[in-house]
């Protein structure tokens, strides 16, 4: 069995490395995976969409713990659900947004409110619930309890999709801007528009730019990125995740 982990914890502090060994305290056998634990602090759609990305890379039944949670402690829910053959275990914050997005008539995935004590680690933290509540929980799962045993079965978890608006979503470790903006999206001739700045070509290696030329690419994740050819384009145009972008590009069927 697999459990990933995506957290926005770092590996300066221990964090990420006691959630692992709360994990093998419950299910020794398991294979953790680190999805990434650099996660800009509390930003849950950067986890949101990384997590979208990540997760159908891994065998059908691994379970997906993301941890970003600016309400540990609140009244915010755990959550626990099945989407795409995978099992996933976080904050109901809306950090699950994009795995568990359906388009009628499929129906919802199953989530259920994680409220079954029995399967925390002792005492829980009002601050660390990633080891207490996430961690244990999963291991649980990977020993083969039932999602059903985590609580009671919710429909009214929170959903926040990504912005319809072209936005930076997150900026990648090289300082690529990582946009909303589908491939499929970009017609014939285009202009983006950011900081500034316009793009026109959409190349399709980093190397067919030329050095120093900001160009857009066709990220792994399917979405368009603005780059700069062997230089950090959101550090040079002094840009961060949430900058609004312009996109014109001909109609459908022109």
């Amino acid at each position: 069995m697999i459990i990933t982990l995506t957290t926005d914890f770092g590996l300066s502090d221990p964090f990420a490395g006691i959630m692992k060994g709360v994990i093998l305290g419950v299910a020794p056998d398991v294979q953790i995976v680190d999805i990434t634990h650099d996660i800009h602090s509390y930003d849950i759609m950067e986890a949101a969409f990384l997590l979208n990305s990540a997760f159908r890379y891994f065998p059908e039944g691994t379970i997906h713990v993301a941890v970003v949670d600016p309400g540990v402690g609140s009244a915010r829910r755990a959550i626990a659900a099945a989407a795409h053959g995978h099992y996933f275990v976080a904050p109901d914050n809306g950090i699950l947004s994009l795995v568990l997005q359906t388009e009628p008539p499929a129906p919802i995935p199953p989530v259920f409110r994680i409220s079954n004590e029995s399967l925390f680690h002792a005492p829980v933290s009002r601050t660390f619930h990633g080891r207490d509540i996430f961690a244990s929980i999963a291991a649980h799962f990977a020993r083969g309890t039932p999602l059903e045993l985590a609580g009671e079965r919710i429909l009214d978890f929170v959903h926040k999709p990504l912005p319809h608006a072209p936005v930076a979503i997150r900026i990648d470790k090289y300082g690529n801007i990582v946009t909303n903006i589908r491939a499929a999206d970009i017609r014939g001739d285009f202009v983006i528009r950011i900081a500034g700045l316009e793009i026109t070509r959409i190349c399709e290696s980093f190397s067919a730019a030329e050095p120093g030329e900001y160009f857009a690419i066709e990220g792994s994740t399917g979405y368009i990125e603005i780059a700069l050819n062997q230089g950090s384009a959101a550090e040079r145009l002094k840009v961060r995740a949430g900058a609004e972008i312009e996109v014109e590009t001909e109609a459908p069927n022109q």
